[in-house]
């Protein structure tokens, strides 16, 4: 009997379920070499990624729930947004002046700040209005999972240390929304100042592996969470937080330690990489 060898289209003296020996011996040498080295290679390479993707990822939903303590405040407290809204923006420059070159860069970010600033004015009366005559249960709804699709697109791009046009798109969507519900004109600017500040240029300018910033959202959304809804929820919020931070990560590294199989290496490794033409 002839060699099998492996060509779909050749018609040879095997049955269908025909398992050739190097196949196996394939199989039984990447297995043990992989038993030791490369699980153990995963644990101390991947663990630091994985956990700063989950650290990423809460940072995301922290940096969303502020357009929400935002607008709670605005809304719902009636707190006048000017001053915040100023010592934000000073904020932003400065750290924007020690992260830029301090010439051309400096005059293009004024540029740039004076023409979203126009924008963003010329536009407040409008997205005032343009939900206005919606009722607010659709509002919160619509707000609800535009901000589900939001944490979803810029959580996909954090890759890339700066946000998309679509997040950007999104943003201002659920601003919009949200805008309708309020008062005055300067309250719906300074609202959009401050949430394209918070998620979008500061985020740019700040990592998510340094220890101030973490803190400083953490302090401020648990803050929050304690005077409005109180501290039992509050509490039950930080230990979901801490959950999903500490202990999530721990059981997806041992489930790719232990349960993912490497079938793509050995596919990739026994299948052609490109045709093989008799």
């Amino acid at each position: 009997m002839s060699p099998w060898k492996r060509l779909l289209w050749l018609k040879q003296e095997y049955p269908d379920n025909y398992t050739d020996p190097s196949f196996i011996e394939l199989r039984i040498r990447q297995e043990n070499e992989s038993g030791k080295k490369s699980n153990r290679k995963l644990s101390e390479a991947a663990c630091s990624q994985i956990r700063l993707d989950f650290i990423s990822f809460y940072q995301t939903v922290l940096n969303t729930s502020f357009i929400y303590i935002t607008f709670t405040y605005i809304y719902y407290y009636g707190y006048n947004p000017i001053m915040p809204t100023i010592f934000l923006s000073f904020l932003t420059l400065v750290i924007s002046r020690r992260k830029v070159d301090p010439l051309l860069s400096s005059f293009m970010d004024i540029k740039s700040s004076l023409i979203i600033t126009f924008a963003m004015l010329t536009l407040s009366p409008v997205l005032k209005s343009l939900s206005k005559t919606t009722a607010s249960d659709s509002i919160w709804t619509l707000s609800f999972w535009l901000s589900v699709w939001y944490v979803f697109v810029i959580s996909s791009t954090r890759s890339k240390h700066k946000p998309s046009n679509l997040s950007t798109n999104i943003l201002v969507a659920l601003v919009a929304v949200l805008s309708s519900r309020l008062s005055t004109t300067i309250d719906v600017f300074c609202f959009l100042l401050i949430c394209i500040q918070l998620n979008i240029i500061l985020p740019s300018y700040l990592s998510v592996t340094s220890k101030v910033v973490p803190m400083v959202s953490n302090i401020i959304v648990y803050s929050f969470l304690n005077v409005t809804l109180g501290w039992t929820y509050m509490l039950l919020v930080f230990f979901v937080s801490v959950f999903y931070i500490i202990v999530l990560p721990r059981w997806f590294i041992y489930w790719k330690i232990n349960y993912h199989k490497k079938d793509n290496d050995l596919l990739s490794t026994w299948d052609a990489r490109a045709p093989i033409l008799d």
